[in-house]
């Protein structure tokens, strides 16, 4: 008897290197920081939400741009070795590939320092004309607009089911993208920006005027929040120790996703997506910490 084949999901976005430094604190003012430990990892909202879909035993597929450049090597050689399907990410020549510079604290806090070269040609004239026939739900982020506002329309075409990581960016790539996504999936600061400093019930249902998908929030500590039908659901987050939040957003995203792809409900996926963000806060280095499903499977089953 053979296994039924894993959920596919298709990531369109960000790919970069984050460079991750251990401090004990921030310091308020210019001055050497020394930190306890370091460690290199990919990053990116999409390229993590590909990272989280694969170590949950998912399949990931990752659209995105790349430098021909060492950094590059690196990551994509990284995403192969977790298991996303790489076969798509373009290689721009004379380009340097995305890189961040991550600070977190001894409270698990994060500052981030990023880095996106113009020369990285934001064109997804290189993209297959459609989406990968076993693919059953696509994962977009709003990094590069122009490739997920591309990948939305053959998702629309095909009738494929597309999550939107809404988080803060410097254009309006958030305004213009929310009305193509069947779940429109946003970070407190984001929905802040786009439907204001109201409550989040408000705020939600202001940014449900701008698509007829289901809209959401993710909101660290106490949770993640919808719509459901007019009426405002909570999922309560999991209390864990934190040591470091640098992904959990990205990996509540790709799980959230998964979630979905293998046919759970809203509220069923975001619980496991909560899950699956707060047990990458309980271990530091970024995308490191992405459990694996057996891992979440008995968080779940002890919560």
């Amino acid at each position: 008897m053979t296994s039924p084949r894993p959920a596919h999901v298709l990531c369109v976005g960000v790919a970069v290197l984050d460079n991750i430094f251990a401090l004990e604190r921030f310091s308020p003012e210019p001055t050497k920081n020394f930190a306890a430990d370091f460690r290199q990892t990919g990053g990116g909202p999409a390229a993590n939400g590909a990272a989280t879909v694969a170590r949950l035993g998912g399949a990931a597929t990752l659209w995105a741009r790349v430098g021909d450049d060492a950094v590059g090597d690196f990551i994509l050689r990284e995403s192969e070795g977790i298991g996303i399907d790489v076969s798509q990410v373009r290689r721009v020549p004379g380009a340097r590939s995305a890189v961040s510079a991550v600070a977190i604290d001894a409270r698990g806090e994060r500052n981030i320092y990023a880095f996106a070269d113009p020369m990285l040609d934001p064109s997804p004239d290189f993209l297959p004309p459609a989406p990968p026939e076993s693919a059953t739900l696509m994962l977009c982020d709003v990094r590069w607009p122009k490739g997920a506002a591309r990948a939305m329309a053959m998702a629309r075409a095909r009738g494929l089911p597309v999550v939107l990581d809404a988080d803060l960016t410097a254009d309006d790539a958030v305004e213009r993208l929310t009305p193509e996504a069947t779940y429109a999936i946003f970070s407190a600061p984001a929905l802040r920006r786009l439907a204001g400093p109201d409550d989040v019930e408000q705020a939600l249902r202001r940014a449900q005027t701008r698509t007829a998908g289901v809209v959401g929030v993710t909101l660290g500590r106490d949770g993640f929040a919808w719509l459901d039908n007019g009426a405002l659901r909570r999922v309560p987050a999991f209390e864990v120790e934190v040591v470091d939040t640098l992904a959990a957003g990205d990996v509540f995203h790709g799980a959230f996703a998964l979630g979905l792809a293998e046919g759970r409900d809203v509220e069923g996926a975001g619980r496991f997506a909560a899950a699956a963000a707060a047990l990458k806060c309980t271990r530091w280095g970024g995308r490191y910490g992405i459990p694996t499903r057996d891992e979440l499977d008995r968080f779940l089953a002890g919560a």
